[in-house]
């Protein structure tokens, strides 16, 4: 019988659901209330991160500990994340309170060397625009805004080694009003 955990990501500030399903070593996720789909993870920097398939894409997913409030801190792709299990209650209460806006923050998912900046402060960028190039177990990884808006930092610089958690690129969201 499938065992399945309901959870709940903040991707600043933005909440989704995941459900996530195991039944002996087969894993099945669920986003969104979409269809499960099977992930095949693989364990890195020794079992501190995944890599994984999921819905024909890679993702590198980076555990970096617990808050004070028992949420647990990780980043997907470069973006920080917090993910908290819920209970069934809690998570509907957490879905029906809707999306908020992105902050635009970039950061470290692993230890890396950033090998370019392909952006300067102050300039206007689009979700998914490459912000900056960082070098991390050999492979070069392109990481991308995830909000339309302005740079408004660049805490690093290029041939700066990084650190899981620190901030690479900060953009400014356009403002929705």
């Amino acid at each position: 019988m499938w065992m399945k955990k309901k959870y709940v990501l903040d991707f600043d500030g933005e909440h989704h659901s995941a459900v996530v399903a195991r039944l002996g070593n087969k894993t099945q996720v669920g986003v969104d209330g979409g269809e499960l789909l099977p992930i095949s993870p693989h364990h890195v920097l020794q079992d501190k991160a995944i890599v994984m398939r999921f819905a024909g894409r890679l993702h590198l997913v980076h555990l970096s500990g617990l808050d004070s409030t028992g949420t647990i801190l990780a980043t997907i792709n470069g973006r920080p994340i917090k993910l908290s299990v819920m209970d069934e209650l809690k998570a509907q209460a957490m879905e029906s309170m809707g999306d908020g806006s992105g902050n635009g923050t970039l950061c470290a998912d692993m230890p890396g060397l950033v090998l370019e900046l392909k952006v300067k402060k102050g300039q206007a960028v689009k979700k998914g625009d490459p912000l900056i190039v960082v070098e991390a177990m050999k492979m070069q990884n392109e990481l991308c805004s995830a909000v339309d808006g302005t740079i408004k930092a660049i805490p690093v610089e290029e041939g700066q080694a990084v650190n899981p958690g620190d901030k690479l690129v900060i953009v400014e969201p356009e403002s929705t009003d």
